[in-house]
């Protein structure tokens, strides 16, 4: 399970002494934690995946406010959550292979411009966490 393999790499990164990493991978760990124990069940890794993706929009949006005020040091903390959270996502899809699903849900299911709620709510579940979904909003419009 991905909870398991993000606690153990946090343990590895403590024995190691790492501290930016134990620092990304507890704050990872805090969010599953406290999901689990406001939900009373256990998380899935769609569940994980969802936090970590959270994460790491949160950690862009900061690095945004970062680059704007040239903080050199919070820009390299920002780069380096990243890198340590964006390995636990699953296999990115590209560009053209997202068109190329939203093309036959259109064309499959018959859809118009005026059902674009239908072509999302279809959409969604396939590329959870597999593609950045600020991007298919555009995409479906196209």
């Amino acid at each position: 399970m991905l909870k398991e393999l993000i606690k153990k790499d946090e343990i590895a990164a403590m024995k190691a002494k790492d501290k930016a990493r134990v620092n990304v991978l507890r704050m990872v760990n805090a969010d599953i934690k406290s999901f689990e124990v406001n939900e009373r069940e256990t998380i899935s890794d769609e569940g994980v995946i969802k936090i970590i993706e959270k994460n790491i929009k949160q950690t862009k949006e900061a690095l945004e406010y970062a680059k704007q005020a040239n903080s050199e040091e919070k820009i390299a903390e920002g780069n380096f959550a990243l890198e340590v959270l964006t390995p636990y996502l699953p296999k990115q899809l590209e560009e053209n292979e997202v068109e190329t699903m939203i093309k036959e849900i259109i064309t499959n299911g018959n859809y118009t411009a005026a059902d674009m709620g239908k072509i999302m709510k279809e959409i969604m579940p396939k590329v959870a966490g597999k593609f950045d979904r600020s991007k298919i909003n555009p995409m479906v419009k196209n």
